[in-house]
C-alpha cells in the first residue's frame, strides 16, 4: 500500500462515520446558501477585466470558450436547485462579494492585495440574473472569502432554526471551501452539490473537493439532490 492509498482509505473511513449519508431536507431546518454567483464569472466580465491585467483576450479565446461552457453548466445546475428549493420551502440565502463603501476601502486585506475591489453596483458585483434573489430572500455581502468571517450568516441560520445547509456557488477552492469548513466546525450538517459548485478550472475544483468531500461535507450531484427534493 502506498501513502496515497493509505490516505484515501483513511479519509474514506472518516467520511463514512461523519458524512456517509446525505443531509436531511426538512424545509424547516434546511437552508440553501448560494456563494458568489455573480457576473464576475461571465465571459463578458473576463473580456472587460483581463486587459487591465495586461492579458490579451484574443490570444486566449479558446480558454475563455472553455471557461464559459464550464461556468454555464454549473450555473444551470444552481438554477435548477434554487428553483426546486423555493418550490419545496427551503430558504435560499444569497451571499456575494461587494464592499460597503463606494471606494471599496472596507475590503479585506487579502482581496485588496488581489485587486478584488467591488464597490456597490460595480461591474462584477451584480448577481447572475437566472439565480438572482427575489423579493423576500436574504442577501448578505462580504469582502473576504468565508461567509462566517464576512457576514452574520451564523446568527441568521441559528435564529431560523437551521441545522442543515446545502452549499452551491463559486469558487470551490476559495470561498466555497472556506465557508464549508466553517459551517462544519460550527456544527451544521453540511452538503456541497459537486456539479453546482465550480472553480476557475475543473482541475482546481477536483483538487479542492479532495479536501472537503466527506470530511467537512457530504456531496452529491444535482440530479441526486433534485430526486430527493422531488420526493418531499
Amino acid at each position: 500500500m502506498t501513502l496515497n492509498e493509505f490516505a484515501a482509505q483513511y479519509y474514506g473511513g472518516l467520511g463514512a462515520k461523519v458524512y456517509a449519508d446525505p443531509i436531511r431536507l426538512d424545509p424547516k431546518e434546511t437552508a440553501l446558501v448560494l456563494i458568489d454567483v455573480q457576473d464576475c464569472l461571465t465571459r463578458e466580465y473576463f473580456e472587460y477585466a483581463l486587459p487591465y491585467m495586461g492579458i490579451d483576450v484574443h490570444s486566449i479565446k479558446d480558454v475563455l470558450d472553455e471557461l464559459h461552457l464550464y461556468v454555464s453548466d454549473v450555473i444551470t445546475n444552481i438554477e435548477k436547485i434554487l428553483n426546486a428549493c423555493r418550490e419545496k420551502g427551503i430558504r435560499p440565502i444569497h451571499v456575494k462579494i461587494e464592499s460597503l463603501l463606494p471606494d471599496a476601502a472596507d475590503t479585506g486585506r487579502l482581496h485588496k492585495s488581489a485587486g478584488m475591489l467591488t464597490p456597490p453596483g460595480a461591474k462584477g458585483s451584480l448577481f447572475i440574473p437566472q439565480t438572482a434573489p427575489i423579493e423576500g430572500e436574504i442577501v448578505l455581502t462580504k469582502t473576504c472569502s468565508g461567509i462566517h468571517v464576512g457576514t452574520q450568516v451564523d446568527r441568521i441560520l441559528r435564529n431560523l432554526g437551521v441545522v442543515n445547509v446545502l452549499v452551491v456557488g463559486f469558487y470551490t477552492d476559495q470561498c466555497v471551501s472556506t465557508s464549508v469548513r466553517d459551517l462544519s466546525d460550527l456544527g451544521y450538517a453540511t452538503e456541497v452539490i459537486e456539479d453546482a459548485i465550480g472553480a476557475l478550472s475543473k482541475e482546481r475544483h477536483d483538487k479542492a473537493m479532495q479536501g472537503i468531500q466527506r470530511i467537512y461535507a457530504h456531496s452529491e450531484t444535482t440530479a441526486q439532490l433534485l430526486e430527493r427534493l422531488n420526493a418531499l
